[in-house]
């Protein structure tokens, strides 16, 4: 089953299940956006401290714990259409994206490693909304759809799962929207240097600006030791607030529940900091509409 169509499912699940799952259906939403590298990577320092895997020869000769990166104008042309997964499962293309230099190639294996490590709980909740009666034939069918995509994840194996460091990284690099997010969310921030924190925190605040509101709650959540700063995050909320308040007025006010899920103060923002964040979050916007990140 495609990204793309387990995401719409599960938002459908999410309105019928109630308000509070039209926030998450925003989500899911705004990650359908097609996702286009933006170009070559530009040379940038290593990220080491990754899980070490038996990978390709072409892949080890990068040296150990090093992320290696596709070659200048490997993403300028067309990358090829994605395979159609049969009963050899994900595996296989998940060890070719890692021996590849292709950046869309290993974003869909970090998709699949990552729906194949939710997939249980996805089956889960879906029996569970069908049991109480919520869409019982939808909730029926993405019953049988997980089911299908426990099969194609049975050839995920331990070693492929410690490669979703380094694809996520080449995606990050080469400017896929939300690989940062995937990145952050696979490896511990203390195990790596300053340089390579920054290298982080600054791919977080370009999809803060560039992915929506996914973009922004991913930065809005991260991990304080990225180094994004408070008030940069409490724009990000800000911001995250006005996406809403376009989709539906007068329903959203995320802010309660965002400060208090992610963002730690040790003293509550003044007012000043927040009339400063309501400003950021309004240039954001701007920027977002306007689509230019």
């Amino acid at each position: 089953m495609t990204p793309l169509r387990w995401s719409l499912l599960a938002a459908v699940v999410g309105l019928a299940a109630g308000g509070a799952g039209l926030y998450r259906a925003l989500r899911a939403a705004d990650a359908l956006a097609p996702v286009t590298p933006a170009g070559a990577a530009v040379p940038q320092p290593s990220l080491p401290g990754t899980a070490q895997v038996d990978a390709p020869a072409a892949v080890q000769a990068s040296g150990p714990g090093s992320i290696t990166r596709p070659a200048a104008g490997s993403l300028a042309a067309a990358p090829p259409s994605l395979p159609r997964v049969g009963s050899e499962g994900y595996g296989p293309y998940i060890e070719r994206a890692l021996a590849g230099n292709d950046a869309k190639a290993a974003w869909e294996a970090v998709q699949w490693l990552r729906q194949c490590a939710s997939n249980e709980a996805r089956r889960a909740s879906f029996e569970q909304a069908r049991n109480q009666g919520v869409v019982p034939e939808m909730t029926t069918q993405l019953m049988v759809e997980a089911d299908a995509e426990a099969r194609r994840c049975q050839t995920v194996t331990a070693q492929h799962r410690g490669m979703l460091p380094e694809l996520s990284a080449r995606a990050m690099r080469a400017g896929v929207p939300l690989a940062a997010q995937a990145y952050a969310a696979a490896v511990s921030p203390a195990g790596l240097a300053p340089a390579q924190r920054q290298e982080v925190a600054d791919a977080l605040r370009r999809d803060a600006v560039a992915a929506g509101t996914m973009g922004l709650s991913a930065a809005v959540e991260a991990d304080e030791a990225w180094g994004l700063s408070d008030a940069e995050r409490l724009g990000f909320v800000a911001a995250l607030n006005q996406l809403a308040a376009q989709t539906k007025p007068g329903e959203f006010n995320l802010n309660g529940v965002m400060l208090s899920r992610s963002i730690r103060f040790k003293t509550p923002p003044t007012a000043e900091q927040q009339a400063a964040a309501q400003l950021a979050g309004q240039r954001i916007v701007a920027r977002i509409n306007a689509g230019q990140p």
